[in-house]
């Protein structure tokens, strides 16, 4: 099984890649470059000879067809020169080499950049970003902080949003309109007594209404002022009617004579001879 290549090549492979002169395109090897050289920028328009330099390209031109080559086909417009010979790799300058490998370089760091911008992620080598410590407060500090609460409460500061730490005392939830308003703790609210009266702009009760509906109607109030209703009494429970018992089953462990057989072989079901 061959070896599993990467998503994304690493710097060292980009720089070893071969690339050519004229274009700046890169390959995967040495062949494949100069067969590319040959069929892009050294190929005789005339009669599709292809040879290995842009010199011997000018030989053929002036010698076969009788013209001057002018230019490199399919080049760059400040490579298309004659007065350097190229062969694969051979024969580039030194400031070329130079500015090709900064161009690459450059080009590869920006696309990892663009890259843990899209997805989020670090760069290679280096270290994840490390969760922030979470704060722990000291019992004095949270003394304190309750203190201050306290004191801005008792002030007649608005405390919206802010919570003690101890809940010592109660806080009345955010009413909505149109719903009945939610009693202080240790008061029930309205519907539960059976007789109590409602609110003014709240429906009346119908005489006619029974009263399995009307204790249907407390529970929605008393579950929309928060308030749980009493657990009722637990009762023994009796057994109900029809109901089956589980029946036992009969197991027959003699293999060799059946249950007709040995019911046959009773004296009571003797034959008598007359």
């Amino acid at each position: 099984m061959g070896k599993k290549k990467r998503g994304h090549p690493d710097i060292e492979e980009i720089l070893s890649r071969p690339w050519c002169y004229y274009c700046e395109r890169d390959f995967e090897d040495l062949k494949l470059l100069i067969s590319h050289q040959k069929a892009k920028h050294f190929k005789c328009d005339r009669c599709g000879r292809r040879l290995n330099t842009a010199g011997g390209l000018s030989v053929h031109m002036n010698q076969v067809h009788k013209e001057n080559l002018e230019h490199v086909e399919n080049a760059l417009p400040n490579r298309q020169g004659l007065e350097v010979e190229i062969f694969g790799m051979e024969g580039i300058p030194q400031e070329v080499l130079e500015g090709h490998r900064n161009r690459l370089v450059q080009n590869f760091y920006q696309a990892q950049e663009d890259r843990r911008l899209a997805t989020g992620n670090p760069l290679p080598g280096q270290p994840k970003n490390q969760r922030k410590k979470i704060k722990v407060e000291t019992a004095e500090e949270l003394k304190r902080r309750v203190a201050d609460w306290r004191a801005k409460r008792k002030a007649g500061v608005s405390m919206e949003g802010v919570v003690p730490s101890d809940n010592a005392q109660y806080q009345q939830p955010q009413q909505h309109p149109g719903y009945p308003q939610q009693p202080p703790p240790g008061q029930l609210p309205y519907g539960y007594a059976p007789d109590a009266a409602p609110p003014p702009g709240l429906p009346q009760r119908s005489a006619d209404v029974p009263r399995g509906s009307d204790d249907i109607d407390n529970l929605i109030r008393m579950a929309e002022a928060g308030v749980r209703p009493p657990a009722p009494a637990q009762e023994a429970e009796a057994p109900k009617a029809g109901k089956k018992e589980k029946k036992g089953r009969m197991f027959y462990e003699d293999a060799e004579t059946s249950p007709e057989e040995r019911m046959a072989a009773l004296p009571r079901y003797a034959v008598v001879s007359s």
